[in-house]
């Protein structure tokens, strides 16, 4: 450690002779610097992907296993608001008989499922299956206010994962909202909560085509 600060002192071989040992080992000192930093990055980046890759891996458990809506929206309220450490979970699914529904979210616990317009999703996700956004105050997507209703003002980072829904025809979206803005964002990798999407889309699907959801 003493050796990557220390440097020998510059000597004087008379005029017009430049001493490269010097700056030579200044040089390699700085190099050996950034390879540590960089080095470190990619240590805390390989944690970081393995703790999100075990989260997801209890996540898709815990989708599967639900055996009806029911089930299903319980493991959203409960399983991944814990899992994933996010302060709201919310099933937006879109309907033509969004504005009829006026769904209660108690203050203790803002996530569950709602409903926004046909083509929220597109709208919402710009076209991709999984979008995330750092700062909701000053990027909100659009349907922001419908996704997260009751507690927009709360949420200033969120990821949104568009689910394809097979038999009902429409997408919805699986939505992550949390108070601290850049928890999600755009340098962050996204295949595996596409992948969560993926599951939750089945699981979705199939639970809402065995009960009469007017969607």
């Amino acid at each position: 450690e003493m050796l990557e600060v220390l440097l020998p002192p510059a000597q004087n071989h008379g005029r017009g002779v430049v001493d490269f040992q010097f700056f030579a080992i200044d040089n390699l000192r700085r190099g050996m610097g950034k390879m540590k930093d960089k080095f470190n990055h990619l240590v805390t980046s390989a944690r970081d992907n393995m703790s999100t890759q075990a989260q997801v891996q209890r996540a898709v458990l815990s989708i599967i296993r639900a055996k009806n809506l029911d089930q299903l929206l319980e493991v959203l309220t409960t399983d991944l608001l814990t899992l994933f450490d996010v302060d709201v979970v919310r099933l937006a699914i879109e309907s033509n008989a969004a504005g009829l529904y006026d769904t209660y979210y108690s203050e203790h616990n803002y996530s569950g499922i709602c409903f926004v317009p046909v083509n929220t999703a597109q709208a919402a996700l710009t076209g991709e299956t999984v979008r995330l956004i750092g700062d909701t105050h000053n990027e909100p997507p659009i349907g922001f206010e419908m996704i997260f209703a009751d507690c927009s003002n709360l949420v200033r980072s969120c990821a949104l994962l568009r689910l394809d829904l097979e038999n009902v025809g429409k997408p919805a979206i699986l939505a992550f909202g949390v108070r601290d803005s850049n928890h999600f964002n755009v340098s962050q990798g996204s295949d595996l909560l596409g992948f969560l999407g993926a599951v939750m889309a089945v699981s979705l699907d199939r639970c809402l085509n065995e009960v009469e959801l007017p969607v």
